[in-house]
């Protein structure tokens, strides 16, 4: 290939890659394809980048820091407060549901945070929650989160290790080992997860 056609191959690919991708509106479905397999996309579980990735599109975390403002926004949390140098107060949201129906109240938070602060949750991801002492249910939607000791970047971790899962679910191993077919607040349920034949 000469240059004319290296150069009509790549106004081709710039046409044909301005487009958006959307998801199929019939199914409201959006298939991912990846040429690396994370084990899981559980965001204490994995650190492959695009099990994060996927994490991040799935699960919604007690707040988010605005890329563009640099501002901490509510998200699963209305409200959060540093009531001395170890505690922290989160105001929860009323009335979000899990996507297999239950309803997000502060015993899904405290389940999520004390599982993996402890040595059976075997966490990847330590550097997430290894400032987290313990979390503790003040109300049906307000939780108090507990440091092992001051934290200044807090806001700025805290979005991270504050994804949930329910706190119906006893069996810690299918936590962690269905990622896939967890029911999680998030904006994207996760439906299927194959792996394609080679």
């Amino acid at each position: 290939m000469g240059i004319k056609g290296l150069a009509c191959s790549i106004a081709l690919m710039s046409c044909i890659s301005s487009f958006p991708a959307h998801a199929g509106k019939a199914n409201d479905t959006l298939v991912y394809a990846s040429d690396s397999e994370p084990e899981n996309i559980s965001p204490y579980h994995n650190d492959l980048r695009e099990g994060v990735i996927l994490g991040r599109l799935i699960w919604d975390n007690l707040i988010y820091r605005d890329p563009d403002s640099g501002e901490y926004k509510p998200m699963l949390a209305t409200g959060w407060k540093q009531v001395d140098d170890t505690t922290l107060d989160f105001e929860l949201r009323k009335g979000v549901k899990f996507h297999n129906g239950d309803a997000f109240t502060a015993d899904d938070v405290v389940f999520t945070l004390n599982y993996v602060v402890s040595p059976e949750a075997k966490v990847v991801t330590v550097q997430n929650v290894d400032w987290i002492k313990s979390a503790e249910k003040t109300g049906d939607y307000s939780v108090r989160l507990h440091l092992k000791k001051p934290f200044p970047p807090r806001w700025n971790t805290c979005p991270t290790p504050s994804r949930c899962s329910p706190s119906s679910t006893s069996k810690k191993s299918a936590w962690l080992n269905s990622a896939a077919s967890q029911s999680v607040p998030g904006r994207i349920k996760p439906c299927r997860w194959w792996r394609a034949k080679a």
